[in-house]
């Protein structure tokens, strides 16, 4: 797999509040998640990595050549995906696509023969002649990045959230060598192939990690609520196996614990045993701020990796 880099941030700062410059490379074949909702820098990220604003400073260089993704050059390379993705009224997906592919070029014979292969890829066949207007939103946004892959981008940033249906079409991309940048409002729309997560707050990035990392972080933060009917003595629900910080709540508790399989397995047990039913289950996954404090505990040198060794295969 080409390991080029294909985006890659010079001295930019994108907020006057910014203390440090963000140092941010994304390889050929990677996904990089920039994990925040619209209260964080996330979506704004997005939108100056893809050219589409400016920084306060800096550069933000595409492709091979490090183009400025702000020069006539770049265009070509980058592609971007809006969150709320639109159309104008009555213009129907195969017509969308077909200005798409005319736009980048493709003649009217190749376009017949690469939309047809874009649609079956797409899961949009059943679409063709629908208007944009009347999609559902999922497929609205699955539209619009089949108009962004006429051709096949070296960067493609996209606006979350999207649907789960995209995730292994972003990772077909990687596996093409296309550089995916994605920005999502929480951890229920990240990726499983994504390489990196970048956790933002309302002023900078704070942490970049890997999958694998915010796995286990989101295992050790999460955080249940169970109601029981009747009411469970506290001293019995402090005998629930691997149960930490139990808070008492109207009508139950609430616990970390670090496997929500059993968790939920011992939880019946127990009310089973007690003669209990359980009335309600709540789980609820950490927050960006609770991301922000794990891994600033656990950090040594509180320095943000322009890379992962598994993104350069070491």
């Amino acid at each position: 797999m080409d390991s080029s880099v294909q985006l890659i941030t010079e001295k930019l700062y994108f907020s006057n509040r910014a203390t440090d410059p963000l140092e941010l490379a994304v390889l050929a074949g990677s996904m990089l998640i920039l994990l925040g909702d619209e209260t964080t820098i996330a979506p704004k990220l997005a939108d100056i990595l893809a050219g589409r604003s400016s920084p306060v400073s800096g550069r933000v260089l595409i492709g091979e050549q490090h183009l400025d993704v702000m020069s006539h050059s770049a265009r070509g390379l980058v592609a971007y995906v809006s969150a709320d993705f639109s159309c104008p009224s009555g213009v129907t997906v195969s017509g969308h696509l077909k200005l798409a592919a005319a736009a980048a070029g493709f003649s009217r014979k190749d376009s017949e023969e690469i939309l047809s292969q874009l649609y079956n890829w797409c899961s949009l066949t059943d679409y063709t002649d629908t208007p944009v207007a009347d999609l559902s939103a999922d497929l609205k946004f699955i539209t619009g990045f089949a108009a962004a892959c006429l051709p096949v981008p070296k960067v493609l940033i996209l606006q979350g959230p999207f649907p789960i249906d995209l995730h292994p079409l972003l990772e077909d991309l990687c596996d093409s060598n296309c550089a995916v940048v994605a920005s999502v409002p929480g951890l229920e729309y990240v990726p499983h192939s994504s390489k990196r997560i970048a956790l933002c707050s309302e002023n900078s990035v704070t942490h970049i990690i890997r999958f694998q990392e915010l796995a286990d972080a989101c295992s050790s933060l999460m955080r249940m609520r169970v109601l029981f009917f009747p009411a469970l003595p506290r001293l019995v629900m402090e005998s629930l196996k691997g149960a930490r910080d139990i808070v008492a709540v109207e009508g139950g508790y609430e616990f970390n614990h670090s496997n929500l399989s059993a968790a939920v397995t011992n939880l019946a047990n127990l009310a089973r045993a007690n003669s209990r039913q359980i009335a309600g289950l709540e789980i609820r996954s950490p927050s960006s701020a609770e991301l922000t404090d794990f891994f600033s505990d656990d950090e040594d040198t509180g320095e943000v990796d322009l890379f992962c060794g598994e993104d350069l295969d070491i």
